[in-house]
């Protein structure tokens, strides 16, 4: 028996029961009531129910049905995505994907026609600055000059990541704009040096209470690269669907978070 691709399915429900078929007939010991022993969410009359077709299954329980069906990094990855996706009676088919909690925006490059673009753009979740956008200024005066900033909002409004309101406020128009992970680009290699030189300038401008710095140095092979590589991918699927939440009590101050794993030299043989 074939594994299932999970690609190649259109009902999420068909797809599970395919699954668990599939490692009942290649593991001698699995069985879904064994398994969920050790799942949070779920139940044996669960699964039975959405294999029938009586339950739906919901974003909030990928990640234990991921488990459950054993799925590889990319699986999890398209797993919450799909459900995701069929929970928003919105979803176009455009690349404009609402999230459960939020709203994420695909992008191409031109939102880093120039790299401070993403974060004067992220600044606007806060209110202080939808009402003065001068604030912005200050906050990124030791990495760009005023002039720059300026224009980052003009390209920004005009292209249609922030719009005015009535009252005359600034606000976001995309909740989230995220581009598609490990595509070379100049455009790209250019933001990621930026976000890099505006952590360095933290470590001097802010007190361990304000920040976080947490290096690993560790030496890997090709598999065990992989293997973390993988689990950097799932947890940045998770900090995407953090990040698209609109919290009730808006922020009043933008942070950054960056994940960062690079070669020290070459290869050694």
């Amino acid at each position: 028996m074939n594994r299932p691709t999970i690609s190649q399915y259109d009902d999420p429900a068909e797809f599970v029961k395919d699954m668990i078929r599939f490692r009942k007939n290649t593991e001698a010991g699995f069985s879904v009531f064994r398994s969920v022993k050790r799942l949070r969410k779920i139940s044996p009359a669960l699964v039975s129910l959405v294999i029938q077709g009586k339950r739906t299954l919901t974003l909030d329980r990928a990640d234990e049905f991921s488990k459950l069906l054993n799925l590889n990094v990319s699986e999890k990855i398209y797993f919450r995505k799909w459900l995701g996706q069929l929970e928003d009676k919105d979803f176009l088919e455009d690349g404009f994907a609402p999230s459960a909690t939020g709203t994420r925006k695909d992008v191409g490059l031109g939102l880093l026609s120039d790299w401070i673009n993403v974060y004067v753009k992220d600044f606007f979740h806060i209110p202080a600055v939808q009402k003065n956008p001068e604030l912005i200024k200050k906050q990124l005066m030791t990495v760009v000059p005023p002039k720059r900033i300026a224009k980052a909002v003009q390209f920004l409004l005009r292209e249609g990541y922030l719009r005015k309101t009535i009252d005359g406020r600034v606000v976001l128009d995309t909740t989230l704009a995220i581009s598609e992970p490990n595509v070379p680009s100049r455009k790209i290699r250019q933001f990621h040096k930026g976000a890099l030189s505006l952590a360095k300038v933290a470590l001097d401008l802010f007190q361990p209470n304000e920040r976080l710095a947490n290096t690993l140095i560790i030496t890997l092979d090709e598999q065990r690269y992989e293997e973390l590589n993988g689990l950097i991918q799932e947890f940045t699927e998770k900090l995407k669907d953090f990040a698209a939440k609109n919290p009730e009590k808006a922020g009043n101050r933008l942070y950054q978070f960056i994940i960062n794993l690079s070669p020290v030299g070459g290869k050694l043989e």
